[in-house]
């Protein structure tokens, strides 16, 4: 299923800084690039929050962002879930978290706070993925997983690894062929 970006400004995932690769345990971002990359993440985490919760009429020329696609969005983007959502996502074998809480963070550590929330968005990318081909009745159709893809991802997909991000040319965007760090997170063996 294709679909055209339809995303007013400021609720497509922001694109990181620099690559996403094994490199970064050697050369991350600088802490300040890090900490501004971590910044524009929360603003986006909070726009779209704000626009599920007040039914914002500019997210509504997204194409099948039904009102469980909807609700199922807003409970991927909370910072802290009950005992039973918990268990449902420990269930899912996605490695589901909740959106990685804001917290003060040291200056050295905001890298470690960026990486957390691309391996919470790569999750919830493997997850849409699978989430409507299931025997039976799906907890949402395709249709729905793609409008809520569509908040996950940025404004330009084209050319870039949807896990981690990073732009490749043909015959490397898929994970296997660049060794994507982000690939695969989440899933259960």
């Amino acid at each position: 299923m294709k679909m055209s970006h339809q995303l007013p400004d400021g609720f497509s995932f922001p694109v990181p800084p620099g690559r996403i690769d094994r490199g970064l345990e050697h050369t991350p971002f600088r802490p300040a690039v890090a900490a501004a990359y971590l910044t524009e993440i929360r603003r986006w985490r909070e726009a779209v929050v704000e626009a599920l919760a007040s039914e914002d009429p500019a997210i509504d020329v997204v194409d099948h962002l039904t009102p469980r696609a909807r609700a199922h969005l807003a409970l991927l983007l909370r910072s802290s879930w009950d005992v039973t959502t918990r268990l449902w996502a420990l269930r899912s074998g996605y490695g589901l978290t909740p959106f990685p809480a804001s917290r003060r963070t040291r200056a050295e550590e905001p890298m470690q706070a960026v990486l957390h929330v691309l391996r919470w968005r790569a999750a919830v990318v493997n997850h849409l993925t699978d989430l409507w081909d299931v025997l039976g009745k799906p907890e949402l159709e395709i249709g729905e997983c793609a409008a809520i893809g569509m908040f996950i991802r940025p404004v330009r997909l084209e050319g870039r690894c949807v896990f981690c991000l990073n732009e490749y040319g043909p015959g490397h965007i898929d994970p296997a062929e660049h060794d994507c760090v982000m690939a695969g997170e989440g899933q259960s063996a």
